[in-house]
């Protein structure tokens, strides 16, 4: 979907035509969207919250680490109006299954970014990955 060799604006135009696309109807093809991305190289620190850029400058300076990932999926899933909350969780990991480690974001007993395209239960969250720290943030802290 994103890759270093697109402008900022080619990357936040690729995001718009995705959040403009009528044919996602379900939170799958959200993550179906972002399946394809390969992480980079850590950019965030999934301790602290409150230094995390916005989505929009994630997207625009192409910093597409596992926990930035999480975020920008987010962020569209709560534009879709997936997330029927004001608040959100994001457990920092590491994964047992691909070894990485980053930011998830639970909802509803359900995880998203654990594995690339696939939304699995929080059980399933549990009896495979390490979880280092858990946050529950404002939604709007997304974008400001």
């Amino acid at each position: 979907m994103f890759t270093h060799t697109q402008s900022g604006s080619e990357r936040l135009a690729i995001w718009r035509a995705l959040r403009q696309d009528s044919t996602i109807t379900t939170p799958q093809d959200v993550v179906s969207a972002f399946a394809s991305m390969v992480p980079e190289t850590r950019y965030l620190d999934f301790y602290t919250p409150n230094s995390w850029p916005t989505v929009f400058e994630l997207v625009e300076e192409g910093m597409f680490c596992n926990s930035a990932i999480t975020l920008v999926m987010a962020a569209t899933l709560d534009y879709f109006g997936f997330i029927s909350s004001d608040k959100l969780r994001l457990d920092a990991i590491s994964s047992h299954v691909t070894n990485e480690q980053g930011i998830v974001l639970i909802h509803q007993e359900l995880v998203y970014n654990f594995i690339p395209g696939q939304i699995v239960s929080h059980q399933y969250l549990a009896e495979n990955s390490t979880r280092y720290d858990s946050h529950i943030i404002a939604t709007d802290k997304l974008y400001s």
